[in-house]
Formats: C-alpha cells, structure tokens, sequence
C-alpha cells in the first residue's frame, strides 16, 4: 500500500474556510484534494456564520480570509479568541507584513499570502499549525500536573515540619524524608527550566533574523521596538530560568545584581510588557499612577522589572475578573515608593507572615483558578533586600483585597549615567557548511535560516540516524546538534561522527536546554567541542563558528548538494 493510500483511509483533517468568495474556496478545495492528507474542508460566507462555525469545536483548524465583506477577518480572529476555543487560526490575506503582525498579535497560527499560495503551503501550513496547537495543549497539561504536584508537596512539607517539631524521636526519618522531597525538587526545577528553555530557542533565532532581513522605511520603527521587546524578554525569561535551576540561590537571597543608572519609567515599562497580558486577558481596570517628574534609579533594571511584574502578576491572578488593580508610585524624600493595590480575594492574618515564603500560597495552591509555582513573591522579596529596599504585605483579611509596597533609594542627584560601551567590531566567520540537528522543527529551520543569512550553506536534519547519515554524505564544518534526540541522543551522534576518519575535523556545537555541569561533561566526553545553552545569542554562536576549520570559499565545496 502507498503512502498516499495509507493517509486517505486516516481520520481527514476537519478545516473549516471562512470567506465571501466562491472562488476561494474552489481554489482551496482543489489544493487540498491534490494533498496527501485527507482533508474535510467546510465553508462559512460572512462573519456571523463563520464565528458560530469556528466555536462549534468541530474542526481541527480554520483558514479565514482578511476581508469579509464589510467586517475584518481580524476582528473574527479576536471574537473567536475570547471564547477560548483552542483549534488554530490561519489567516489568508494580501503580502502585507503589518496585516501579517496583527494577525500573529491577535493568535493567528499563521499567515498565508494569498497570490503566493499553492497546495503544498495549504498542506504544511494546515498541518504545522495542528500539530502545533496539540503540542501547546500537551505542554499546558503538562504545566497543570506539576502546578498540582508542587501544590501537593508544600503541604506535604508543611505537615512534615509540624511533625518534627512535635516528635523528636522521628527525627532522623523526617530528616530523611525531607532529603528526598529536596532530591525530587530539585529534579523538578531542571526539567521545568529545560521545558521551558526549548521553545524560546526559535523565538530568539526568529528575533535575530527579523534584525536581519530586508527592512521597509515605513515598517522600520515597528520592527525596531518589536524586536527590542522580544530581545528584552527572552533575556528575561533566561535569567528567571537560571534562578529556578538553583533554588538555593533565591532563599539565601545570593542572586547577582548587574547595577545601573535607569528610569523608574522604564523600570515599570518592562514590567508591564511582561504583566500587562494577564491584566488584559482578566479585563482588569488597571490605573498607573506615576510621578510627573523622572525618577533615576541605582538599581538592576531587569531584576527590578522582574519584582513589579510579580507583584501585578500576583494581583492579576487573585483579582477576579474585571476587579481593580493600581500600581503607584511616589517620591519619600531620597526613596520612591511603589504600591500594588488590588481588589481581590485578600490574605488571612494568619497568612500574612508567611505570604514571602517558597511555596507560601496557603491554601490558594490548589485551587485551579489561581495555580502558579509560588515562588513569585519570595524572589519579589529577595530582590527588594538586595537593592536594600524593602517589601511589605497587608490585607484587612479574605475578600478585601491586598497592598504590597515597595521602597527602594533614588539614584543620588550628582551621579551620572555611565556611556554606554561600544561594541567591538563584529568579526564575521567565512561560509561554512553547517548542518543543524533538532527535532524541534521550528527551532532547527530558524537557525538554520538565520545561519543562510550569514553566507553559511545550512541543512538540517531531526533525528539521530538520519544526522549521522547527513554529515557522512555532506562532510560539513560544523554541526549544531541538540542532545533530546530521537533515535538515538546527540551524545551518540558526537561519538559517531567522531569514530569516522573523515569527519574527525568537524566542529560539533551542543545546543541543549539541559546545561547542567554534569550534562557539559557529559558532552565533552562524547567529542563536543562546546555546549551552548538555549536560547544561544547569535554573537556567541559566531563566536564558536570562527574556530571552524576549512570554509565553502577556501575549499570551493559551494557546489555540492545534500
């Protein structure tokens, strides 16, 4: 039986097209008949027909086109997403990139230009954005479980203390006991930052290459601050994920400060871009009151960000939906004052004393609607006693909301803000033949795209059998592999290549979320010659790339093909 025999008796794909052309439609039902998957394509002509359609739960993906008549197909989009149906939206419209940004913005799973579409894009684009929906809701009940486990643990904790302090002779199994529970927590916190180190892999090579591309004049500022954002945040998310990798770190309050001269402006800026979704999505009545005047701070800008975002982050989940919450700040002689009040379900005076605790959520941690890790304000608390600022808790009890304040030192009125250092001129490594190795799709092609835009001669491959095959027919200069591989793992792909006399010169780049002081010995062990963590910085990737041997221009290899 052929292949393409094999996927015409499968479950069809059920797409539904949303669009006020016949002619479309005919057009994407030809292309899906000349696919290999079997697809159920359904049509919806206006928008209110295509809304009730979309939310029927039906289908497993849906195209809509950019203009419905008098109505938008972004406004479809958004209408669709406030339900919070989950099947993914493709969105079909004209070779306009601030249409394609409003779609990304407002959840579209992808973008297809419409002049620019054939049977094979309406296939892989159908297909990626199924495939990535499921992944997310894997990686969201994923992301439940352990909130619950974690839940399950504290209490576990909380009991085990109470128990030692009243039973000494147990004192040696508690201590045990409690060894364990430290073992599996610790275990607990690798394999979160690892899960959650991957998918900011893609975005942060999707980040470096939009800096790269062909640039319109009228799109320039947009793109310029939209990058700025993502940069901003991917090193965010990286500095909170190497704080979760040693827990020890944040209860001893041994976090490193990188200081600087910032704006308090700026400083609530970057919380708000990492907050201000949730505050969104729970129709929060948000007031910022700030002071008119600047105010200059002596202060890790990131770190202090990362604590008012908790604090917003904090109200925003235990506010209910449409509550209040004000952010304020004030100047206190030489401090400035920063309160966050909300209007939400309020602290027990019981709970107020341990409300800066690892896993203080009390007996709000398990409850679905709230969740989280509770770690958010113990490091909120640690980065304030850093600063040598202060951070403080009150509530007038259950249901009357709660104020955390903030104090921290102006920055002194003589000092100045220290000239940026320039960067060094950037030295380019000549093209090489690189084959890239991840079976995170979306992670593998952005590099590799990323890498082709540096003159590199890029290929990829997505398991381990199939990479060894692939250096063996392109002998490259360097491969970039990842270490979860199927098949079998980068580490035995290194080996591999190593045991081969004609690839014993090639530059293998480990690029791993797991980053570990056992897992980089393992790796040199295996034949790396480095281990980079994920998301890479591309200047460091350019870095390593400069020691490679050989280049397509000095060997002339340009010509050979995969």
């Amino acid at each position: 039986m052929t292949t393409s025999t094999t996927s015409k008796i499968m479950r069809p794909l059920r797409v539904l097209l949303v669009g006020d052309e016949k002619e479309d439609g005919a057009r994407l039902r030809d292309f899906a008949a000349e696919s290999s998957v079997l697809f159920a394509l359904e049509w919806a002509g206006t928008f209110e027909a295509g809304l009730q359609f979309m939310t029927s739960g039906r289908y497993d993906a849906h195209l809509i086109y950019s203009r419905l008549g008098d109505g938008s197909g972004i406004d479809l989009l958004r209408a669709y997403r406030d339900v919070g149906d989950g099947s993914p939206v493709i969105m079909v419209g004209p070779d306009d990139r601030a249409l394609d940004i409003a779609a990304m913005e407002s959840g579209a799973a992808g973008y297809l230009v419409k002049d620019r579409l054939n049977a094979a894009g309406f296939e892989r684009a159908v297909r990626y954005a199924i495939v990535s929906s499921r992944r997310a809701e894997d990686h969201r009940r994923v992301r439940d479980e352990l909130e619950t486990r974690v839940a399950e643990r504290a209490d576990a904790l909380e009991t085990l203390n109470e128990a030692l302090a009243a039973e000494v002779a147990e004192r040696r199994l508690a201590e045990r006991a409690l060894r364990e529970a430290d073992r599996r927590k610790d275990a607990f916190f690798a394999t979160l930052a690892h899960e959650l180190r991957n998918p900011l892999a893609p975005l942060s090579s999707a980040a470096e290459m939009l800096s790269r591309t062909g640039d319109n004049p009228e799109e320039q500022e947009r793109r310029e601050r939209a990058l700025h954002v993502v940069q901003r945040q991917v090193a965010h998310m990286v500095r909170l994920i190497d704080d979760l990798l040693d827990l020890s770190r944040i209860t001893h309050g041994k976090l490193e400060l990188r200081r600087e001269r910032v704006t308090l402006a700026a400083v609530i800026e970057s919380a708000l871009e990492t907050a201000g979704p949730l505050l969104l999505r729970r129709r929060h009545a948000f007031e910022l009151v700030v002071p008119a005047a600047p105010v200059a701070l002596h202060v890790d800008g990131m770190r202090l960000a990362q604590l008012l975002s908790n604090l917003l982050s904090n109200a925003a989940k235990y506010t209910e939906p449409g509550g209040r919450i004000r952010l304020e700040a004030v100047r206190d002689g030489h401090d400035v004052v920063v309160t966050v009040v909300d209007s939400g379900i309020g602290i027990r005076a019981a709970q107020l004393a341990h409300v800066f605790t690892m896993f203080g959520q009390g007996h709000r941690a398990l409850d679905p609607v709230y969740g989280g890790l509770g770690i958010g304000l113990a490091l909120a608390k640690t980065i304030a006693d850093l600063h040598g600022g202060s951070l403080t808790a009150a509530s007038e009890g259950e249901g009357k909301g709660s104020v955390f304040t903030f104090r921290v030192a102006c920055a002194a009125d003589d000092s100045a803000a220290p000239l940026a250092a320039e960067d060094p001129p950037r030295e380019v490594p000549m093209p090489r033949r690189i084959l890239v190795v991840d079976d995170n799709v979306d992670a593998a092609l952005t590099l590799a795209e990323l890498l082709a835009l540096e003159g590199h001669e890029t290929h990829v491959a997505h398991d381990g059998p199939s990479a060894v095959d692939a250096a063996r027919r392109l002998s490259p200069d360097v491969a970039i592999l990842d270490i979860g591989l199927p098949g079998f793992d980068g580490h035995e792909v290194a080996r591999r290549l190593r045991a081969e006399p004609a690839l014993k010169g090639v530059l293998l780049v480990a690029l791993s979320g797991w980053v570990q002081p056992d897992d980089r010995t393992r790796s040199r062990e295996a034949g790396f010659d480095h281990h980079l963590a994920k998301p890479v910085e591309f200047k460091n990737l350019e870095r390593v790339l400069l020691e490679a041997p050989g280049g397509l221009e000095a060997s002339g290899r340009r010509d050979r093909t995969a």
